[in-house]
């Protein structure tokens, strides 16, 4: 990228992230490497009403990830959560992080949206980042969990995520979680969007994922350090999931309704209490 453009994005950025105060695990954001679009979150207060894709807050854990190195940092960051017996990212950021905004530049009661009929939640630019484990849950329930987002989706952006509609349909909010794994401070993403109630229109569809999934080996990325975040909102969203084609019966014999097998193997985790 051109130095001047790169410099006009750092004034950008610069300007979007106010001043907070600091602890010994909670930093200010930074350079952001985006959100979720659908369903769509919105801006907590005026200083995020444009771009809120930046980071909720850091974390200065350098134990997360052990003696790892970075292509397997999210392995190391699994292994730690099962020795600490953490069952999720929400309950790491809960239990470690007093600091942290609840649902992070975005609003916790923000305009109802309905759930994306095709049954995926969209990231403009998950597939193509840091290696680190992702969520996402309707309430109380994990619906997605992979322990290394960046590598499960690699080059999709943006990025399709699976998430169960049913389970979700009488939900009242969905929430995203990431920890990015790069350099220290290992930084958190946490958009909110508050659900209309209705579900998805004209779809009660479940898409397969897993909440105990253990991730391949991630590919090794490079990346621009000051051309964080700016993957475009205006990104192809991507094509809904396929319909099946019904067939008609024949006319002297009634239609038999059967029942299609599952593919999915998703798992929702419930929060302890």
């Amino acid at each position: 990228m051109h130095w001047s453009r790169r410099f006009l994005l750092h004034l950008l950025h610069c300007s979007f992230y106010p001043k907070q105060h600091e602890s010994t695990s909670f930093h200010p954001p930074a350079a952001g490497h985006g959100n979720i679009f659908e369903p769509n979150p919105e801006g907590a207060g005026k200083a995020y009403r444009w771009y809120f894709g930046g980071p909720a807050g850091s974390i200065d854990m350098p134990e997360l990830v052990g003696k790892s190195t970075y292509g397997e940092y999210y392995q190391g960051v699994d292994n730690w959560f099962t020795a600490n017996n953490v069952d999720s990212v929400k309950d790491f950021v809960q239990t470690y992080v007093q600091d942290i905004p609840e649902c992070g530049n975005t609003k916790k009661n923000g305009t109802p949206r309905p759930l994306p009929s095709d049954g995926y939640v969209k990231h403009d630019s998950l597939g193509n980042s840091h290696p680190g484990p992702c969520e996402v849950w309707c309430d109380d329930t994990r619906v997605f969990h992979d322990a290394n987002c960046a590598g499960k989706f690699a080059g999709e952006v943006p990025t399709k995520i699976p998430i169960d509609l049913k389970t979700c349909k009488p939900a009242s909010e969905l929430v995203f979680y990431w920890l990015a794994l790069h350099v220290q401070p290992w930084q958190v993403y946490i958009n909110c969007v508050a659900l209309d109630g209705a579900g998805a229109p004209g779809s009660s569809s479940k898409n397969s994922t897993s909440t105990a999934s253990k991730a391949t080996t991630a590919p090794t990325y490079t990346f621009d350090e000051i051309d964080e975040g700016s993957v475009g909102d205006d990104a192809d969203q991507g094509e809904a999931a396929e319909t099946p084609v019904s067939t008609n019966a024949p006319e002297t014999q009634a239609p038999t309704a059967t029942t299609a097998p599952s593919t999915s193997s998703s798992k929702c985790l419930r929060r302890r209490a």
